[in-house]
């Protein structure tokens, strides 16, 4: 019977180990490797994405304003992409404050 055991622990481990594999092998999309299209597409399906912008940056992009953390907002911004270098997406950020309360 141990022997079954341990035949099935280690194939939950294989199992494990590809499937941690995969998930780091997709984690973030690439901005310069995707058409301006493309990349407001991904945004738009899935309403908020963390997407690479260069070697070592990336920013997390939104949808709508439903995405933002309180008290931020939605404002646009310009990214470079496969195609062109100022393709207009939205981020959050926190809005900027012009009187005191």
């Amino acid at each position: 019977m141990i022997p079954l055991r341990r035949t099935a622990f280690t194939a939950c481990i294989a199992v494990t180990a590809i499937a941690a594999t995969v998930a780091v092998s997709v984690a973030r999309p690439d901005a310069r490797t995707m058409t301006c299209h493309q990349t407001q597409a991904l945004i738009e399906q899935n309403g908020a994405v963390v997407i690479s912008t260069g070697q070592h940056t990336y920013e997390r992009f939104v949808a709508y304003n439903g995405y933002c953390y309180h008290p931020e907002v939605r404002n646009i911004t310009y990214i470079s992409t496969r195609d062109t270098d100022e393709c207009p997406v939205y981020h959050c950020e926190r809005p900027i404050k012009l009187f005191d309360d």
